[in-house]
């Protein structure tokens, strides 16, 4: 389901989030600063990695049976979305799959991310409803069935009140504005060629519908605020549960090869109703910072090579 070459593959991603640059009005904390972190006497600190936030950072194995999440705390001042954005060193020997948790407005929301890559940068985890207060925001938690440390550094906090309406599929480094254009095989989609393990995000606010079939593999269908519904297909894993409520550019899987698919990517749709819409222009728009066209304008023809061949269809879902 891919035109996927052997050079893309090997093509090593950078996450960069796909929000903008934090502002001034951001809330960073350290693992360091004083009463707003707290760990279990299993957390170790090291200063090994140059890679850290501050002096330092803190590191656990494991843990199957418990969470024993080392959280962040932060005062909040008021409601509202907030761009969550982590900070720790990367190593081959780190944690694949390390759970950080969200504490939002309407509870906890659970974020995997792959410690073993993208170290020293902010890392987005999403956009999120967090309530007023003083309170533990962000947890790293030890439930992982993965081998290697799992890490805490850093976090950021941004409020994003007035911010971005939308986000691309995939960390804008992933991948150049070129691909954001390619036609797909022969019905209104696009692949989006990108190893395993890369992180998807929510093109916009809406509803998750989890989907998981011998087509589509692991996947979602977004429905978004605009009544539009948006498919992401192919994933490793899922980052949200069935039914949850995202905001725009949240983490909502992690791209791959299930399902029908002959490489690992990400297949990506648009439909409005039964409708399939073709999304290069939507893509495109997000890509050059614009404001892209309503789901319903978009158009149904050109932007795929021929008519039904004999490769199935991803389902509407």
């Amino acid at each position: 389901m891919t035109r996927l070459s052997a050079a893309v593959v090997a093509v090593c991603l950078a996450l960069l989030g796909p929000a903008n640059p934090a502002a001034a009005a951001s809330t960073i904390v350290d693992n360091a600063t004083a009463g707003q972190f707290t760990a279990g006497a299993d957390w170790g600190t090291s200063a090994w990695s140059a890679q850290r936030y501050g002096a330092d950072y803190r590191f656990a194995t494991p843990n199957t049976v418990a969470s024993d999440a080392a959280w962040f705390r932060a005062s909040i001042p008021a409601a509202g979305p907030h761009l969550v954005e982590v900070w720790y060193p990367a190593d081959a020997g780190y944690n694949s799959a390390t759970p950080f948790v969200v504490a939002t407005a309407d509870g906890t929301r659970s974020v995997t991310v792959d410690q073993r890559a993208n170290g020293g940068r902010w890392v987005s985890l999403g956009t999120f409803t967090l309530a007023a207060g003083d309170y533990n925001v962000v947890g790293v938690s030890r439930w992982t069935s993965q081998p290697g440390y799992v890490v805490a550094d850093a976090i950021r906090l941004t409020p994003s009140t007035g911010g971005a309406a939308f986000s691309l599929p995939l960390p804008r480094g992933a991948l150049p504005r070129s691909e954001y254009d390619d036609p797909h095989h022969d019905y209104p989609a696009i692949d989006l060629p990108v190893g395993t393990g890369t992180p998807a995000y929510a093109v916009r606010a809406g509803t998750v519908t989890v989907i998981d079939d011998s087509l589509c593999g692991r996947g979602i269908n977004l429905t978004g605020t605009d009544g539009a519904i948006y498919t992401y297909c192919h994933f490793s894993s899922w980052s949200v549960s069935n039914g949850a409520s995202v905001g725009v550019g949240q983490q909502i899987g992690l791209t791959g090869n299930t399902g029908n698919s002959t490489g690992p990517h990400l297949h990506f749709g648009i439909r409005t109703g039964s409708t399939r819409r073709c999304p290069q222009n939507f893509l495109l728009a997000i890509y050059d910072g614009t404001t892209p066209p309503a789901a319903s304008s978009l158009p149904t023809t050109g932007c795929f090579y021929a008519s039904r061949t004999t490769e199935p269809v991803i389902p509407l879902g």
